[in-house]
């Protein structure tokens, strides 16, 4: 997809009060600061498991993804998003700017090379799911612990080689 043609769906999303947007697939490498104008989006598709295979046993997702290593500041203005799925693309690290969107009650980056999961994550009360899965996480904060929403949390296929205490309060984990 165009950068043109990106801007061309943003804006008719926009006029047109669009509460779902799927970019999955396009071969983006960033998103404009023009994300900022869809307030009323409640969920954003940058990358989704396709599905899941199993080789030699192992849950392995195949994904269908973009190549975005960073997210505008912007997209903080997406205050009604409930659902952000950022699976597969590069980021390396959980963008901070993700933390201000505090109406998530999903958030997904799965196999994003993320290392580390910032305190500020515990500014997301809503989350009732966080998909972490197949990343190079070492380590998980004491400040997950705030999010006492949070049904599914998944971690598996990372480094961690601890698991803090504080985890126990998360009594919702199903």
């Amino acid at each position: 997809m165009s950068q043109d043609e990106l801007l061309q769906l943003i804006d008719q999303a926009a006029t047109e009060g669009w509460t779902e947007l799927d970019l999955t697939g396009r071969g983006l490498t960033e998103l404009p600061p023009e994300i900022g104008k869809l307030t009323q989006l409640e969920t954003l598709l940058l990358g989704k498991v396709e599905k899941w295979q199993y080789p030699g046993g192992k849950r392995t997702p195949q994904l269908a993804t973009n190549a975005i290593s960073k997210l505008p500041a912007e997209i903080a203005a997406l205050q009604q998003l409930t659902a952000l799925d950022l699976s597969g693309n590069p980021l390396g690290d959980l963008p901070e700017v993700v933390a201000q969107l505090t109406s998530l009650k999903d958030l997904r980056a799965i196999a994003t090379n993320i290392t580390t999961i910032p305190d500020s994550i515990a500014q997301l009360t809503n989350l009732t799911t966080l998909w972490l899965h197949s990343n190079q996480i070492t380590t998980i904060p004491d400040s997950i612990a705030q999010l006492t929403n949070l049904t599914e949390l998944s971690l598996s296929s990372n480094q961690i080689t601890t698991i803090p205490d504080s985890i126990a309060q998360l009594t919702n984990l199903t």
